[in-house]
């Protein structure tokens, strides 16, 4: 019963982030239905401009696991509480546990694109970017970037509309250059997306609803210097 009113909190304080992800996620599953994966690929790789070539990789590489350990070190030198870097690590490690098993365990057959177009299929490469053929499914950086967004959205202090609209448009200029550069089908970076949302709900959830120790709520510095306590805190 906790756990539900803390559901319902979080989704009253985070409202048009939920309804727009939400919408976003179960819209996106038509698709899944009107088309198989390569036909849907064929059809998304049809457009393509030279400056989308250039700004495409630079996009996916906020989908990296990289960039997220990378906000990690920086929450930590800010002087964050141990409560919410503990949130912004389990939200990955939980994410990277379920998108390896899947990847590497129950769909370790699933190629990607560049490995199952047809030989005579006309299609759009990008210079530079090198093309894996397995382990397609589902995408990490698809994942990475849906729980990053999430974690920034629920630990933020600002809950302005325009804060929410500039996480959620980030996020699907990440999926859709995961698709753009020949990495990804639709399903993989569908299935990704909810996985990355769901693991940043469930560990924010779990941490943030704990009691817990004093020390969850001093900073990360309190564990490592004798007079960490004593560092400003930013709520």
């Amino acid at each position: 019963m906790k756990k539900i009113k803390t559901i319902k909190i979080i989704w009253y304080e985070n409202t048009l982030f939920f309804y727009l992800i939400t919408t976003l996620l179960v819209i996106g599953v038509f698709p899944l239905f009107v088309w198989d994966k390569v036909a849907f690929f064929s059809l998304l790789k049809q457009w393509h401009h030279p400056i989308v070539d250039c700004i495409a990789p630079y996009f996916t590489w906020l989908g990296d696991g990289i960039t997220y350990l990378s906000l990690l070190c920086i929450v930590t030198l800010l002087h964050t509480t141990c409560r919410k870097t503990i949130v912004i690590g389990g939200s990955f490690v939980m994410m990277t546990m379920v998108v390896q098993l899947l990847k590497r365990v129950f769909f370790r057959d699933q190629l990607r694109p560049i490995a199952l177009l047809p030989l005579d299929a006309s299609l759009h490469l990008v210079d530079g970017v090198s093309l894996p053929t397995d382990f397609s499914f589902p995408s990490g950086h698809a994942a990475t970037i849906f729980a990053l967004i999430s974690v920034l959205q629920l630990l933020s202090s600002s809950k302005k509309k325009i804060y929410s609209l500039i996480l959620l448009g980030i996020a699907l200029m990440v999926v859709y250059s995961r698709i753009y550069l020949c990495q990804h089908f639709y399903i993989d970076v569908y299935v990704g997306a909810w996985i990355g949302t769901i693991a940043a709900v469930i560990a924010y959830i779990c941490v943030m609803d704990y009691n817990g120790p004093s020390w969850l709520d001093r900073s990360i510095y309190f564990l490592l210097y004798p007079h960490g306590k004593s560092f400003p805190i930013k709520k």
